[in-house]
């Protein structure tokens, strides 16, 4: 165990947090595949599902396949960056930082640009809270990877 891996350490407490927001991540991605209908109203509540015009029951059964990939691909997702957060990250590897790091980026440039440019601004508000719990620990281990 380094003397940034001990228990309680800034590091520690880093590797932790990443641990708790994914592991909370990977929940609401099984939610979704599993309840894909329960995101409808999730989305449509956040201000970002189908516009009331087009909101009809065959909309609503359609749109669960959607949901259900994406709550598969976040799934899959978020396995494998917890997987790296408990092996590689939290023994100091710098290949498994700058992973964690470009896939965040591109996934919260990606997902907030877009929703952005379609007219969705709620949608990229939503980003943000996932980002910064993700983004600030992963800052803070910046220091501590192994060159």
């Amino acid at each position: 165990m380094t003397n940034h891996s001990r228990p309680g350490s800034p590091r520690s407490a880093a590797i932790t947090w990443l641990q708790i927001v994914l592991s909370a991540l990977l929940v609401y991605s099984l939610v979704l595949v599993v309840a894909g209908g329960a995101a409808h109203s999730l989305f449509s509540w956040f201000g970002f599902g189908p516009d009331r015009s087009i909101d009809t029951e065959q909309v609503r059964e359609y749109l669960r396949l959607p949901y259900m990939v994406l709550g598969a691909v976040m799934a899959g997702w978020c396995a494998l960056m917890i997987q790296l957060v408990r092996g590689p990250l939290r023994d100091g590897s710098r290949w498994a930082h700058l992973i964690l790091v470009r896939s965040l980026a591109l996934w919260f440039v990606l997902d907030t640009g877009m929703s952005l440019v379609l007219g969705y601004p709620t949608h990229a508000l939503f980003n943000v809270p996932f980002a910064v719990a993700l983004g600030v620990p992963l800052l803070r281990l910046r220091a501590t990877v192994a060159a």
